[in-house]
């Protein structure tokens, strides 16, 4: 049985959040390399039963998305460029509502599954927002875990950071990975992943930048989407999966931007593949 996650992230709409969802797969999935692709079929598969944390939430709806918002804090030099303004945003974790003001006497109030603060742990985050859907991967689930928000706002690091100088500031992947690795035997089974960018509307390969321009490949009754051209890479230990992590940040095209020194410019996709 093969079972598959995917990370994605990408740095072009306004708000920071981090978006779940995870599926039951009918039949052998082929490798699903966009969310918007997996969310669009989830007709076609069962959802997840209760026991799965992130599958079924407290309104009792099954394979609802699931949607967090992360506030990232602010860095010395806003912090002094914004002295003389007050905050625009309030959380309310205890309810899980953000509100949002616009002067003031008014504000807009919206309400998400989970608020992570800015004193939010690398931990915690993962913890709340990934780590249920590891599980449901290793239950034999298809599961996606994708970011998103304005450029700067903390998207890399909270999904890619390696942490090999403090571990504790371990990103989304390298956690989950961690899990995976904990939970799979790889003498009786493996764990391959494929690392690839979305940017000027082609498809590149992170671990191949030769592999320039991977065609989409979408089955026309299952409605599954696969890229046949995607390296594959059997993973040996975790130490094996972040050289190739660190491989294909290398590859990532990043540019100079008012909001951030070294700003990803394309939309990064993480794909883990288990056969069991």
């Amino acid at each position: 049985m093969a079972t598959t996650a995917s990370i994605y992230r990408n740095g072009n709409y306004s708000k920071n959040s981090l978006i779940t969802n995870n599926n039951k797969v009918e039949r052998p999935p082929s490798v699903n390399s966009n969310p918007k692709n997996s969310l669009k079929s989830k007709s076609l598969r069962k959802s997840a039963p209760a026991a799965l944390g992130a599958a079924k939430d407290d309104t009792g709806v099954p394979g609802r998305v699931r949607v967090a918002v992360r506030l990232r804090p602010r860095n010395a030099e806003e912090m002094v460029a914004d002295a003389d303004f007050a905050d625009c945003v309030e959380l309310q974790p205890e309810v899980k509502r953000l509100k949002l003001r616009k002067n003031n006497w008014d504000s807009d109030t919206y309400e998400f599954d989970e608020l992570l603060t800015e004193f939010a742990s690398q931990k915690r985050v993962y913890e709340v927002v990934a780590k249920p859907v590891v599980e449901s991967v290793l239950d034999g689930y298809n599961g996606t875990v994708m970011a998103y928000g304005q450029t700067g706002t903390g998207k890399t690091y909270t999904l890619g950071r390696l942490g090999e100088e403090d571990t504790a500031a371990r990103g989304i992947m390298v956690r989950a990975m961690e899990d995976i690795l904990a939970d799979v035997s790889l003498e009786t089974n493996s764990v391959s992943i494929s690392y690839l960018q979305l940017y000027m509307e082609t498809i590149q390969d992170l671990l191949n930048p030769t592999n320039d321009n991977i065609s989409i490949v979408e089955d026309p009754k299952s409605g599954d989407v696969s890229l046949p051209g995607a390296s594959l890479v059997e993973i040996r230990n975790q130490q094996s999966f972040v050289e190739l992590l660190r491989l294909g940040e290398a590859h990532r095209f990043a540019a100079n931007t008012k909001l951030n020194a070294e700003s990803s410019r394309s939309h990064a996709i993480l794909m883990t593949s288990q056969m069991l």
